[in-house]
């Protein structure tokens, strides 16, 4: 029997009017005209934790009970009143849901799938405001109260454990961590699922899947971070590597209508990403954590249709015809009109020899006043 507890103060932790804002009758009304609206009853699950096809609900009348589980235990851990919406930027990224979404008191909701709702983003200004904002509060909000369906299980000395804290953390994944030489319930966990101390870190989802010492990519598999890309789509951009320059092509791309996939070895923000004060990055007077840089510029992206898949490396570019088309390394190939790169050095040895020079612009490092190849190049028209 599953053992259900209520919250006695939802998130909406220190900003609850900007986390769950009240929309007017006028502005659900503009909403309802991208969407379509439905009745419910209670009892009825909207969204189950682990999703892959979320939707975006306005509730017009009733109640959305948010809930995390974990195992059989069950958390409420927001609610969502008449006036209010659901989701937070898994919506625009198109990860799994981290909860469940339950209805507790039937009513009337207006229903939005992914794609209605980056349209109303973008052509909607003011709403569009309303729920950035409210979808970037809320994960951040997520991400400090470990409120999600991911345990990490290791060691505060293992340097695995140090790699997975830091590929969830700078992917902004919600997880608990627990630490086998300091918490004390950690043998009943371990004993559970048949794991020795000497096999962590383990990563346990929804209380029952469970990995030993992933890699990056088996992580990002294991919980979906590309699931929701077609990658058998011909894109307009293929951007090769996540960081600040192609994060901004991206935007920019993305912004003017374009089909624009981002390519990305470990997060999105590069190298810029884990850095603990940024000072001289243009419009930020008083300076910037790459971590905060990173999740602005990747929400940006996000909002204007762009998609990035995580823990992918290109490894061969052929140009011989047109669409262009990218070789992975997991085998896999893509297709693109144009290619902006954005890279080390070390992905010059990735490119075949007879791709650069070739086509109307062609593939060539640039050098820096102090002699150093500069993270950019451009394929394509």
């Amino acid at each position: 029997m599953n053992d259900t507890k209520a919250v006695s103060a939802p998130l909406p932790g220190a900003q609850p009017d900007r986390m769950f804002p009240g929309l007017t009758p006028e502005q659900m009304a503009r909403i309802a005209a991208h969407g379509r609206t439905r009745r419910v009853e209670a009892g009825e699950v909207l969204v189950e934790a682990g999703e892959e096809s979320v939707r975006f609900f306005v509730v017009k009348k009733g109640q959305i009970d948010v809930v995390r589980l974990s195992g059989d235990a069950q958390e409420v851990v927001a609610i969502c009143r008449e006036g209010q919406f659901t989701g937070e930027l898994n919506l625009l990224s198109g990860r799994r849901s981290l909860a469940r979404l339950c209805v507790s008191e039937p009513g009337e909701l207006i229903q939005l799938e992914r794609d209605q709702l980056v349209d109303l983003v973008q052509a909607d200004s003011e709403l569009g405001e309303i729920l950035m904002r409210a979808f970037i509060l809320r994960r951040v909000e997520l991400i400090a109260r470990d409120v999600g369906d991911l345990v990490l299980v290791g060691s505060s000395h293992s340097a695995a454990t140090l790699r997975i804290r830091e590929f969830l953390s700078r992917n902004g994944q919600p997880y608990t961590s627990v630490d086998v030489e300091r918490d004390p319930g950690v043998q009943e966990l371990l004993d559970r699922f048949l794991v020795t101390v000497d096999e962590v870190p383990i990563v346990i989802c929804h209380g029952r899947r469970m990995l030993r010492n992933p890699s990056n990519r088996q992580l990002a598999d294991f919980l979906g971070f590309n699931d929701a890309i077609d990658r058998t789509r011909i894109c307009d951009l293929v951007i090769v590597g996540a960081g600040p320059a192609g994060l901004a092509a991206a935007v920019y791309g993305a912004s003017e209508g374009l089909e624009v996939l981002m390519l990305e070895t470990n997060a999105p923000g590069g190298q810029a990403g884990t850095s603990s004060r940024i000072e001289n990055y243009l419009g930020f007077p008083n300076g910037i954590t790459g971590q905060d840089l990173a999740l602005r510029a990747y929400t940006q992206a996000s909002k204007f249709g762009a998609r990035v898949l995580i823990a992918k490396t290109a490894t061969r570019l052929h140009c011989e015809r047109r669409p262009y088309s990218i070789e992975m390394d997991d085998g896999s190939q893509l297709q693109a009109r144009s290619v902006p790169i954005s890279w080390k050095r070390a992905y010059l040895a990735c490119l075949r020899p007879e791709t650069r020079g070739q086509g109307t612009s062609g593939v060539w490092p640039r050098r820096s006043v102090r002699g150093r190849t500069r993270s950019h190049s451009f394929i394509g028209c």
